[in-house]
C-alpha cells in the first residue's frame, strides 16, 4: 500500500541538497551532456584528480540505452536519475555521514535493515577504479559507495569518496508502490505523467530507429573534435567530445552493431581519450598553483596530532590481552581470509616473542578483526642463545691471545672474554658466547608488534583511504588494543589504538568503553554482537529451520551461502517472506538464481523437492520493526521476480539458434575472437576430437547439433542479467524450441563442472563438449600469453585445468592430452608455439599434482609418476596409487635400491649397445638372463607401474650378486661398455610407468 506521507520525489532531492550543503558540499549542477552516471560529470571524474580539496553534491540525470524496457518495466529504464557525493579527502566518518542523509529523507536505520555489501567497482573506459558496496535498504540496492583508488588512468592521492544514490529506488521504498511510473514526483503529479512517454520514445529510437552507419560517422567525427579541441588546450570541449562518444558507443552497442574486435578499438580509444584530458587536467591545475589548496573551505580534514606511545603501566600478574581492528564493513571473504591469517600468525608471532599465553582465540565479523589472548605472560621468557663468532684461528694468536676479533666478539655480545668458549661447528673450530637475554616487558613488546601484524594481514583486493598511504580491506576506523586494563599504546594508519569499541550498525555504530580484556566478549555480547562466526552460523541454521517448519517446508543445505551471510551480519535474526504463486510458473533455477545470488536468499521447498511462494532473509539487527523490513524484501523480491519473467519471456519469442549472431559483439578474447568465433571454433574440432577420444558413431549427431548451440544462451536476456544461469537457460530454451532431450542436456552440461565441487557431465556429449571447449580456452589463451599469475587468473583457466582432470577421472577416460593439445592448437586463430603447447600441458599437470596432494598421495611418489604420465591424467592417478602400495613393502628399500644401482651408473653415459653373447662372468650371465625373462613378461606400451614392479622384484637376487661379483667400470672399454648397456636396459624397464629417481630414498 503507497504511503502517502513519504516525501515527493522533487522533495527528496531538495532535502538532500539541503543536507550536503550542510555537510559543506558544494551544490552543483547536472552536466549538460548525456552521461552513463554521475560519475562521469567532470565534477566527479576530473576533479577527484591531483591533491586539491573537493566536496561537492549534484543530481544527475544517467542515459544507459541498453537497460530500456520500453515503460514495460516496474523498475528499469534508459533514464534515470542519480544523485552524487564526492568527498575528496575523506572526512574519517563517510558513512556515518551517508546513514544521517537517510535519516534527513525519512529513512530511519533502525527500522529497516541496512546493510553495506561489497561492490567492487571498475571502468576500463575511463581508467577508474574503487572499493566498496552496494548499499541495501530492505533487500534493495539504493546506492553505490565507493573510495575511488584510481581515474583517468591516474592513482589517486587522496582518495575521494564517491556516494552514488538511486533517488528513483530510493523514492519507490519511501513511497511503497510498484512501480517507478507510479511515484509521486510532485503534488499530483506522477514520474509517469513526467518520463514515460518519453521513456517509450528514447527505447524506440535505441532498439529500432536509430540509424548504425550514420551515429558511427558522428562518433568519428566527435573523435576528431576531441582531438583538435584537446591539442588546442580546451580541456573541458575535449572532455565534452569524450562523453559524447561515450554515449554513441553505447547506443551502437544496444544496437548490436559493435562485434568484438570493434569492441576492443572502441574501448581503447575512449580510455585513450579520457586518459589524454585527465593528464592535461592535472598538469593545468598544477600550472595554476592549485588553487583550492589555499582556499578557507570546510574541505579539509585536519590532520590527526603526532602520536607519541606515552609510558604504559604494565599489569601485575598475567592477564588477557586485546587488539581489536575496527573496520568498514569487510567482504564476507575477507571475514574468513582474515581471520584464517590471524588464527597462523598470532600463535607464531608469540612463540617468537617468547611470550607464553594460556591461548588464542580469533573472531571476525563485517566490522571486526579479534584477537584474544588468555592469561599473557608479563614478561618475555628469560633466555640463554649461543651467539656463533670468529674462528678461533682469528679469534686467538699464535701464543694463545685473544685478538681484537675476539675482544670486539665479547664486548658486542656483552660477555666477558673469559666467558669465551671453543666449539667445533661444521667442521672447523669457532668461539662462542652463550648470552642471556632478559625478558621485556611484555606491554612493551606487544606496542611494537601489533602494528606489524595488521600490516602482515594480506587480502585479495586492498584500498587505500586516507594520508597514511596504508592498504586494507576497507578502511580501519577504530584500534583497541588492552593488556588488563591497560591501554597497549599503538598507531596504525592514522588511528591511535585506545580501549572503546563500537556496537552495531543499525544503532549508528555507538561507542562501546571496555572495562578490560577479560570482559571483552561478554561487553559485545551484551551489546548484541554475536562475535563467534560459528554461533552466527548456528543461530542462522536453527531460525532457518524452524520458519521453513511452520509453513511446512524445508531449505536444502546450502553451505556456500551460509558462509557468506554468516559473514555479512554481526546481529543475526531470520525472516520469512511470501510472494506471488504466480512466479512459481517460471524455472525453478531462475527463481533460485534471483533469491540465491541477487538476495542471498533462502528458498524454501516442500517434501518433494517443489519450490513454495516462501523465502528466509538474515537481518543484520534484531526483531523491532521485522514487519516492515520483511515486507520491504518482499516488494524487492517481487520486482527482481517481475524482471525475470519479463526477460524469460522476451526470450522464448525466437528460437535459441536466433541467438547465435550476438555471440559476435561478445569477447572472448581480443586475438582469439568473440564467442561466436569460440562457439564455431569448437563446433569444427568436434569430429577430430571425437575419433580421439573413440566416441560412438551414434553420439556424434547430438555432439554436432549441441555443439552449434552450445554458447548461444548467453546472448539471451535471462543470462546476460544472471550470468550464473548459462547452461541451464540453454537447456531450458532448447527444450521449449523443441530439441531433443539429448542435445539440451549437452548444451548444459558442457559448463560443468563450473566450481570444484560441482556436478560432473554424465552424459557422453556433454562429457565430449565440456572436454574440448575447456582445451580450447587453455590452449588459446596460453598462445596469446595470457596464463594464469600467482595473483591474477582472470579466464578461470585453473578451474579449466581442474576441470578437465575431473571429467576424465570420473569416466575412466584414457586420454592423451598432448595429443588433444595438438589437435587443439592447429585449430586457434592465432600460432601456438610448441612452447606454449608444453606450458599447457604441464599446467594441466600442475592441477592434477594439486589433487593427488589434497587427495593425501605422498609427495615424492606423484613427481615420479606425473615425470613419466602425467600426460594421461586416469592411468597416473592409478599408478601412484599402485606405487604408493610398493612404497609400503616391507621389501622396498632392497627393490629400490637394487634398481638405483643400476641407474645410478649408467645415467649419464652415452646410450650403448648390448651384446649379452660377450658375458663372461656368471653374475653378468645370470642378470642377463633374469632380465630376458622377466622383461618379456612386461607389454612394452603397458604402463602398469604394479606390474613391472611384482616384476622387478623377481630380478633384485641377480642385480645383488651383480654388483657383489662383477666391476662394472672394467679397464677394458668393450666389457665395461657392455656391462653398462645391459644396466641401462634394467632401468629403462621403468620408462613410461614412474621415474623412480624422485623417489625418496633413490
Amino acid at each position: 500500500m503507497a504511503n502517502p506521507k513519504a516525501l515527493s520525489f522533487q522533495d527528496v532531492v531538495l532535502k538532500l541538497d539541503q543536507f550536503w550543503a550542510e555537510q559543506g558540499c558544494l551544490l552543483w549542477q547536472p552536466y549538460n551532456i548525456q552521461v552513463g552516471a554521475g560519475t562521469n560529470n567532470p565534477a566527479t571524474l576530473l576533479r577527484v584528480l591531483g591533491p586539491e580539496p573537493w566536496w561537492v553534491a549534484y543530481i544527475e540525470p544517467s542515459i544507459r540505452p541498453d537497460d530500456g524496457r520500453y515503460a514495460e518495466n516496474p523498475n528499469r529504464m534508459q533514464s534515470f536519475y542519480q544523485y552524487q557525493v564526492i568527498l575528496k579527502p575523506d572526512p574519517g566518518n563517510p558513512q556515518e555521514i551517508y546513514l544521517k542523509s537517510l535519516e534527513a529523507i525519512g529513512i530511519d536505520p533502525r527500522q529497516h535493515d541496512i546493510r553495506f555489501v561489497e561492490d567492487n567497482w571498475e571502468s576500463p573506459a575511463l581508467g577508474a577504479w574503487g572499493l566498496g558496496w552496494e548499499v541495501w535498504l530492505d533487500g534493495q540496492e539504493i546506492t553505490q559507495f565507493t573510495y575511488f583508488q584510481q581515474a583517468g588512468g591516474m592513482t589517486l592521492d587522496p582518495v575521494a569518496v564517491e556516494i552514488t544514490y538511486g533517488v528513483e529506488r530510493i523514492v519507490l521504498a519511501l513511497q511503497d508502490v510498484d512501480a517507478v511510473w507510479d511515484i509521486r514526483f510532485a503534488s499530483g503529479v506522477t514520474y509517469g505523467d513526467l518520463y514515460r512517454e518519453s521513456e517509450i520514445e528514447h527505447c524506440r529510437y535505441y532498439f529500432e530507429i536509430g540509424d548504425v552507419q550514420g551515429l558511427k560517422q558522428t562518433y568519428e567525427v566527435y573523435s576528431n573534435e576531441h582531438k583538435r579541441a584537446l591539442e588546442a588546450g580546451a580541456l573541458i570541449p575535449a572532455y565534452d567530445y569524450v562523453l559524447k562518444c561515450s554515449h554513441l558507443f553505447n547506443v551502437l552497442d544496444t544496437r548490436g552493431a559493435i562485434g568484438v574486435t570493434e569492441r576492443a578499438y572502441y574501448f581503447r580509444r575512449m580510455r585513450d581519450m579520457t586518459r589524454n584530458v585527465a593528464k592535461a587536467f592535472v598538469e593545468q591545475r598544477e600550472q595554476l598553483g592549485y588553487p583550492l589548496l589555499n582556499r578557507k573551505t570546510p574541505w579539509t580534514i585536519k590532520s590527526e596530532e603526532k602520536f607519541t606511545i606515552t609510558s604504559m603501566s604494565q599489569p601485575a600478574k598475567p592477564a588477557d590481552v586485546l587488539l581489536e581492528i575496527g573496520v568498514e564493513e569487510m567482504p564476507y571473504g575477507d571475514v574468513a581470509t582474515g581471520t584464517e591469517q590471524l588464527k597462523a600468525q598470532v600463535p607464531a608471532l608469540l612463540d617468537n616473542l617468547f611470550l607464553e599465553h594460556a591461548g588464542v582465540e580469533i573472531y571476525g565479523t563485517p566490522r571486526r578483526l579479534a584477537v584474544l589472548v588468555r592469561q599473557m605472560a608479563t614478561h618475555q621468557t628469560t633466555r640463554t642463545v649461543e651467539v656463533k663468532g670468529p674462528p678461533v684461528s682469528r679469534a686467538f694468536d699464535d701464543k694463545g691471545n685473544p685478538t681484537k676479533a675476539a675482544e670486539g666478539f665479547a664486548k658486542g655480545q656483552g660477555v666477558l672474554l673469559s666467558d669465551l668458549q671453543r666449539k667445533f661447528i661444521d667442521g672447523g673450530e669457532y668461539i662462542v658466547a652463550n648470552v642471556t637475554h632478559d625478558g621485556q616487558p611484555a606491554m612493551e613488546v606487544l606496542a611494537k608488534a601489533l602494528p606489524e601484524l595488521i600490516a602482515n594481514i594480506k587480502f585479495d583486493k586492498s584500498m587505500r583511504w586516507n594520508s597514511s598511504g596504508i592498504a586494507f580491506s576497507r578502511p580501519i576506523r577504530w584500534l583497541v588494543g588492552l593488556y588488563g586494563d591497560q591501554v597497549i599504546a599503538f598507531n596504525y594508519a592514522d588511528v591511535h589504538s585506545g580501549k572503546i569499541s563500537r556496537g552495531l550498525r543499525p544503532l549508528g555504530s555507538p561507542e562501546i568503553p571496555l572495562k578490560d580484556a577479560a570482559s571483552y566478549l561478554e561487553t559485545l555480547k551484551a551489546n548484541g554482537i554475536t562475535l563467534d562466526p560459528e554461533q552466527r552460523r548456528e543461530i542462522i541454521w536453527q531460525q532457518v529451520i524452524a520458519l521453513a517448519n511452520e509453513v511446512g517446508g524445508k531449505v536444502a543445505e546450502d553451505p556456500g551461502l551460509l558462509d557468506e551471510v554468516v559473514n555479512l551480519i554481526e546481529q543475526p535474526t531470520v525472516l520469512r517472506g511470501e510472494f506471488d504463486k504466480k512466479f512459481l510458473e517460471l524455472p525453478r533455477e531462475v527463481l533460485v538464481t534471483v533469491m540465491r545470488k541477487h538476495q542471498r536468499y533462502f528458498a524454501v521447498e516442500d517434501e518433494h523437492g517443489q519450490l513454495l511462494p516462501y523465502f528466509l532473509a538474515v537481518r543484520n539487527g534484531d526483531d523491532l520493526h521485522l514487519d516492515k523490513v520483511t515486507h520491504g524484501n518482499e516488494h524487492v523480491l517481487v520486482a527482481r521476480f517481475s524482471d525475470a519473467v519479463y526477460f524469460f519471456n522476451s526470450d522464448r519469442e525466437q528460437p535459441l539458434e536466433s541467438y547465435l549472431p550476438r555471440l559476435g559483439t561478445l569477447t572472448f578474447q581480443e586475438k582469439l575472437g568473440s564467442m561466436l568465433d569460440k562457439n564455431n571454433r569448437v563446433a569444427t574440432m568436434v569430429d577430430p576430437f571425437g575419433e580421439l577420444l573413440g566416441a560412438a558413431d551414434d553420439v556424434m549427431p547430438i555432439v554436432r547439433r549441441a555443439a552449434q548451440l552450445a554458447k548461444a544462451d548467453l546472448a539471451t536476456q535471462m543470462v546476460v542479467e544472471m550470468t550464473s544461469l548459462q547452461g541451464v537457460m540453454g537447456r531450458i530454451y532448447a527444450t521449449l524450441g523443441g530439441e531433443s532431450p539429448e542435445v539440451a542436456n549437452a548444451i548444459f552440461q558442457h559448463w560443468l563442472p563450473r566450481s570444484a565441487d560441482d556436478i560432473l557431465p554424465s552424459g557422453a556429449p556433454g562429457i565430449l563438449l565440456a572436454l574440448l571447449d575447456r582445451l580450447d580456452s587453455l590452449v588459446g589463451l596460453f598462445a596469446v600469453g595470457l596464463a594464469p599469475t600467482a595473483s591474477a587468473d582472470p579466464f578461470a583457466l585453473r578451474r579449466a585445468a581442474l576441470g578437465v582432470i575431473q571429467i576424465l577421472l570420473d569416466q575412466r577416460l584414457e586420454l592423451d592430452l598432448r595429443d588433444a593439445i595438438q589437435l587443439v592448437a592447429r585449430y586457434q586463430p592465432v600460432d601456438v608455439s610448441e612452447e606454449a603447447k608444453a606450458a599447457v600441458m604441464e599446467f594441466i599437470m600442475g592441477r592434477l599434482r594439486v589433487w593427488l596432494v589434497e587427495q593425501g598421495q605422498p609427495r615424492d611418489v606423484i613427481e615420479a609418476v606425473l615425470a613419466e604420465q602425467g600426460h594421461n591424467p586416469v592411468r597416473t592417478v592409478t599408478a601412484v596409487h599402485e606405487l604408493r602400495q610398493w612404497t609400503e613393502h616391507e621389501d622396498w628399500a632392497g627393490i629400490l635400491d637394487s634398481y638405483a644401482r643400476c641407474v645410478r651408473i649408467s645415467r649419464d653415459k652415452p646410450t650403448y649397445t648390448l651384446h649379452p653373447e660377450k658375458f663372461t662372468l656368471e653374475a653378468e650371465k645370470a642378470l642377463f638372463e633374469a632380465y630376458f625373462t622377466y622383461n618379456r613378461r612386461l607389454h612394452p606400451i603397458e604402463h602398469n607401474v604394479g606390474r613391472f614392479l611384482a616384476t622387478f622384484i623377481n630380478m633384485v637376487p641377480a642385480i645383488t650378486d651383480f654388483f657383489k661379483e662383477v666391476m662394472v667400470m672394467d679397464e677394458n672399454q668393450a666389457v665395461r661398455e657392455n656391462r653398462l648397456a645391459l644396466l641401462q636396459h634394467i632401468a629403462a624397464m621403468a620408462h613410461g610407468r614412474a621415474d623412480l629417481s624422485k623417489l625418496q630414498g633413490f
